[in-house]
């Protein structure tokens, strides 16, 4: 059974629309990357996703039971969570006191991301690599089946690139399912077991990285032309 079901998600704001009719299902202990133009839905779907707002038409289904009518903190303590483009620390705190704040900290995910030595720094002292990851290990600390990330590369260089998709397999693995809104399709392509594409709040195309990367109504909407990344799965599969 999927974790997560969308069912013939419809949303429309001011009377234009934003999705229409989307049907999606994220299988557990994956990474699912959902990727599109800008303004194909992929925030939206998030938002719906959470509870942020609420869909216009068709089903959200999360291990099986609807929660289309539960708030976002309900559907936070179900184990839904999201980690946002832009950080979300508070400048005074130190990241020991961030972890305190959300009650109590975990041990076992800060010696994962070694944030044993930043633990007395406040944000403003994080590079915005350790600033990620901070956020990452705070979303962990709390009730975690399903994660939502909003473009989890953006502004970290290539190094930090590499640590950041490390750990997130290592999330993975540790039992959490993870969809990611990503716009760097090298980075995603490496990543992903499965991948959505949106365009114009549809769904043009769903499946392995490679096959969907390779679609040409996928490379018409969206990717241009062939990314490297797809490119090396290429060659790592034959």
């Amino acid at each position: 059974m999927a974790l997560l079901e969308l069912c013939r998600i419809s949303h429309h704001f001011s009377g234009v629309r934003a999705l229409g009719g989307v049907d999606l299902a994220i299988e557990p202990g994956s990474v699912h990357g959902l990727i599109g133009p800008n303004g194909a839905g992929k925030t939206t779907i998030f938002n719906v996703i959470t509870g942020i707002v609420r869909a216009d038409a068709g089903e959200v289904l999360f291990k099986g039971r609807p929660v289309g009518g539960l708030s976002s903190v309900a559907r936070a303590r179900l184990g839904i969570q999201r980690l946002f483009q832009t950080t979300q620390l508070f400048a005074t705190l130190t990241v020991d006191q961030h972890f305190q704040l959300v009650g109590g900290h975990d041990r076992g995910w800060s010696q994962r991301l070694e944030l044993n030595p930043w633990l007395g720094l406040r944000p403003p002292e994080l590079s915005f690599g350790i600033a990620r990851q901070v956020e990452l290990a705070l979303v962990l600390s709390r009730p975690c089946d399903l994660l939502l990330l909003d473009e989890p590369a953006a502004g970290l260089t290539g190094e930090e690139r590499q640590r950041m998709a490390s750990l997130l397999r290592t999330v993975r693995d540790s039992g959490t399912t993870i969809i990611l809104v990503e716009h760097d399709l090298d980075w995603t392509l490496k990543l992903v077991d499965r991948m959505t594409v949106l365009d114009r709040g549809r769904v043009i195309a769903d499946g392995r990285p490679l096959a969907v990367a390779g679609d040409p109504a996928v490379r018409a909407a969206y990717l241009g032309e062939e990314p490297d990344g797809l490119k090396g799965l290429r060659e790592e599969s034959r």
